[in-house]
């Protein structure tokens, strides 16, 4: 079995699991929300890597909505991708959205409507202090399983471009317990957790893997810089 095919394997394997023990509704083919997702945002709350954050960057999955909404809640700047990063990245906080529509402007079909439009640059964006993400699976060694799309490993590649992350931007996923596994196959591009938060824990993750750094131009043909706006700002 190919790397490619194990790694769906397992996708399936927690996407039936969540799905038949009921802590997901529509788990498949997407980053899976889950029963308890609020509870892990609150874990997240009480830990200093957040406190002490000032910029956050949260991709638009449904998993990590309470996250969005405690980020902006708590007086942080959001940064949030586009689905498929078709319209980049957008800024969120109390700067630029009152306050009635704040947990509408963290929602993906309305980012565009609420949130500010950043330009693919450290101007725009500045330091990101940390990075949430959800998952498929993850792992006790970092690694991590999406949902095959890739979006999250290259929206870590950008801003890693620009220089908003770096080798020591600490990252954070929340999932459900179930999704833990010993071991995953990865990759050279898949980037690592640095924490797993589950509804009932937070779990550490002993250095194991080096971050990868930016974006590999020799995968960038005409057709992605056309269906991805911020690689064609990166590269011109």
């Amino acid at each position: 079995m190919s790397l490619t095919e194990e790694k769906q394997r397992i996708r399936e394997e927690v996407w039936n699991r969540l799905w038949k023990e009921g802590i997901s509704k529509d788990p498949f083919g997407r980053i899976p929300d889950f029963i308890g997702q609020e509870k892990a945002a609150e874990l997240l709350k009480e830990m200093e890597i957040y406190k002490k954050a000032k910029k956050i960057f949260v991709p638009p999955d449904r998993a990590q909505y309470e996250v969005r909404v405690n980020v902006v809640l708590d007086d942080k700047s959001l940064v949030m991708a586009t689905p498929k990063l078709r319209d980049g990245f957008y800024k969120v906080d109390y700067t630029c959205v009152p306050e009635r529509f704040l947990k509408l402007a963290v929602l993906s079909r309305y980012i565009t409507k609420y949130g500010k439009k950043l330009h693919t640059s450290y101007e725009d964006i500045g330091r990101v202090d940390l990075m949430v993400t959800g998952a498929v699976a993850v792992s006790r060694y970092g690694e991590r399983i999406g949902k095959s799309s890739g979006y999250f490993d290259l929206e870590y590649a950008i801003l890693w471009e620009i220089g908003s992350v770096g080798p020591t931007t600490p990252i954070v996923a929340t999932v459900h317990d179930i999704q833990i596994f010993s071991k995953l196959p990865t990759e050279t591009h898949d980037v690592p957790v640095d924490y797993i938060i589950t509804p009932k824990d937070i779990i550490k993750i002993e250095p194991f893997y080096k971050k990868p750094k930016g974006i590999n131009w020799n995968y960038v043909d005409d057709e992605i810089l056309r269906k991805i706006p911020p690689l064609k700002e990166l590269r011109h």
